[in-house]
């Protein structure tokens, strides 16, 4: 499976605040590759981009390499980043904007992999259908539905105007004793808490619904490619439903686009609605700025609860 998803750490006293370019301790010199990767991370003007995608329009394949600044917390591809590299290759090849795409993860992808993808020649451009490899092993499929935009929409879920403004929401930040690298996704995305975390950690099972704002650094147009990586921070809920430090390893992925966002920030309001044998069963609600529902997420990962060295309890001050 693709380790996918960030740690459902809430906010736990520690430096490493999200959205701002703080460097690790005894930061040692660039090397060509890592300077690379910050000029892609600069330069970039889309999620294809970022992502370093590269697309063959008339042999239905693409590629792209699982570069640090895509990695999870721990050091494989992020499982977001998949879906949304076969959105975009989907769109490079000329299918149109994103109304649904999931994706099954069944083999993992390692720091440095090369990933190939190729379109399914049954899929077409309406119903996209993506198989990627690495080394010629399966690591995930994917599939979308891609139509034209439609200014029309008729919601029927509540708005997230409840939400705080998200600069008035306070930072999520992660203890000194998480040693995963901070360079990956997490770098490329601030998140702040729009319902605050739990502070008592303790085992004890919460509600299972937390909300976050996120925004892309530097922002990206919220295409359904970027929604897509953001939705899977979806994970994030399992701290408040478990009352536990922990982390999910994303085994599928689901995405469906309602609109085009306002705005640079997206709100994930996230419910976590059961944990069977481990695989926490997760849903999620994507607002933007304006408090208007512009996707809906899901997805089934993996639980791993995380402990302190000594095996201290989890305590957030």
């Amino acid at each position: 499976m693709v380790g996918a998803s960030a740690f459902a750490a809430a906010a736990p006293a520690g430096p490493a605040v999200l959205g701002q370019t703080r460097l690790p301790r005894q930061q040692a010199p660039m090397s060509d590759e890592a300077q690379a990767e910050r000029d892609i991370r600069r330069d970039a003007t889309s999620v294809a981009d970022l992502l370093g995608l590269t697309v063959g329009a008339e042999d239905r394949r693409g590629a792209f390499v699982a570069a640090p600044h895509l990695l999870n917390s721990r050091g494989t591809l992020w499982g977001g980043c998949g879906l949304a590299a076969a959105i975009a290759f989907t769109q490079a090849r000329g299918a149109r904007e994103c109304v649904w795409a999931q994706a099954q993860f069944v083999g993992p992808v390692l720091a440095g992999a090369t990933v190939r993808l190729c379109a399914d020649a049954d899929g077409g451009l309406t119903q996209g259908a993506v198989r990627a490899t690495v080394d010629g092993r399966t690591v995930f499929r994917a599939g979308g539905t891609f139509g034209r935009a439609t200014g029309s929409v008729t919601r029927f879920a509540p708005s997230g105007s409840w939400a705080p403004d998200p600069l008035d929401c306070p930072p999520r930040e992660y203890p000194d004793w998480l040693t995963f690298p901070r360079d990956g996704v997490l770098s490329l995305v601030e998140q702040r808490w729009a319902r605050p975390p739990r502070t008592v950690l303790d085992g004890t099972p919460g509600t299972g619904r937390s909300a976050l704002w996120l925004r892309l650094v530097p922002p990206l147009p919220l295409t359904g490619a970027a929604l897509a990586l953001l939705a899977d921070f979806t994970p994030v809920g399992l701290i408040e439903a478990i009352g536990d430090m922990s982390m999910g390893t994303s085994l599928d992925n689901q995405l469906r686009v309602l609109a085009v966002p306002a705005g640079e920030w997206i709100l994930l309001d996230v419910r976590v609605e059961a944990i069977v044998r481990n695989v926490a069963q997760l849903r999620a609600r994507m607002y933007d700025a304006s408090g208007a529902l512009v996707a809906t997420a899901g997805q089934a990962a993996l639980v791993h609860r995380v402990r302190p060295p000594g095996g201290g309890a989890p305590g957030m001050r």
